[in-house]
């Protein structure tokens, strides 16, 4: 299920952002052309691909053909989903016009003390549209109170009873704000409170890439498992293409490796040449008592977030050829 990233422009400017350095404006900004759009398609269709597709950003909704790269994935029987934040001008027109086809919409949020007049305005309007079709993600950040405001959100507008949180990663630049090591267990208790918090409201909770197990505790875990939360980590790539053409293993690596699409016979190719850069570097974890971790294994925690963990690699050397 690649990423396609239809914009590189956002109009937030979230100092966690893993994907600055593919943003504008560390980039010139670009959509990406129908020439583009149209090619990587019959480049999917090499290898009989018919997973679903997200369309993401910088923010979606920006893209000024945003509609008719739905109507088209839709026509060529893809499944759609939409990582947005849906405060852009038109993204309220487009739930509404959207909202009542088979497209799933995963919804960037940011708490709403945060959120002005306008921002407000847009979201509400969009959720009430979307409803159960949007699910909210969020990073949970040591330095907030709580998170019940996204059990709200969902309360309200009767949106999907998931909840997809994250640990806010770090690029390989380090240019972005990302969590210190000391910050974990201050996040992962809150984790554990807010699955606490939903599940008095039949909310769950998965995952974003990257969560480390290590950073709950036993206790936590076994918690989390019995909240029907159980933590699931991993870092594992669905590939994103830029909206130059440009494939990259994940938005934190983005400056180590890539290259364009049409270098690759088909997606299967692209993956496994990407898979074979890294895999190398797979075991490294986060720290020295991943080596021996029971946990270590890919359906349990590969070592958490890649990009963390090759930032303490003073040698990395991974070729582009």
């Amino acid at each position: 299920m690649p990423n396609l990233m239809l914009t590189n422009w956002c109009n937030y400017k979230c100092p966690y952002c893993f994907g600055m350095d593919r943003m504008v404006p560390r980039v010139p900004q670009a959509a990406m052309s129908d020439e583009t759009f149209l090619g990587i398609l019959e480049w999917l269709a090499r290898t009989n691909y018919n997973k679903p597709i997200h369309l993401m950003g910088g923010e979606p909704t920006l893209h000024p053909k945003f509609e008719w790269i739905v109507e088209t994935l839709l026509e060529r029987d893809y499944p759609i989903t939409v990582f947005s934040n849906l405060a852009t001008e038109k993204a309220p027109e487009y739930a509404e016009k959207l909202g009542v086809l088979p497209i799933s919409w995963v919804v960037n949020v940011n708490p709403p003390y945060k959120w002005s007049d306008v921002q407000r305005e847009r979201i509400e309007t969009a959720l009430s549209h979307l409803g159960d079709n949007a699910a909210i993600t969020f990073n949970i950040m040591p330095d907030e109170p709580d998170s019940l405001w996204a059990i709200d959100l969902i309360r309200r507008f009767n949106l999907r009873r998931n909840i997809k949180v994250g640990f806010v990663l770090p690029t390989i630049t380090q240019v972005n704000y990302a969590l210190d090591d000391n910050e974990y267990s201050i996040v992962a208790e809150k984790t554990v409170q807010l699955a606490r918090d939903g599940a008095r409201e039949g909310i769950t909770l998965d995952y974003e890439c990257g969560v480390p197990t290590c950073a709950f505790t036993d206790a936590q875990l076994g918690e989390l498992w019995k909240l029907g939360s159980k933590v699931s980590s991993g870092c594992c790539s669905r590939l994103d293409i830029t909206p130059l053409g440009e494939v990259i293993y994940c938005l934190s690596l983005a400056t180590v490796l890539s290259r364009h699409y049409s270098g690759f016979a088909n997606y299967d190719e692209a993956k496994n040449w990407f898979e074979e850069k890294y895999h190398p570097y797979r075991q490294l974890g986060r720290k020295v008592e991943c080596a021996t971790c029971n946990l270590m294994c890919p359906d349990k925690c590969n070592g958490a977030c890649l990009a963390k963990n090759l930032i303490d690699v003073n040698n990395l050397n991974i070729s582009n050829e």
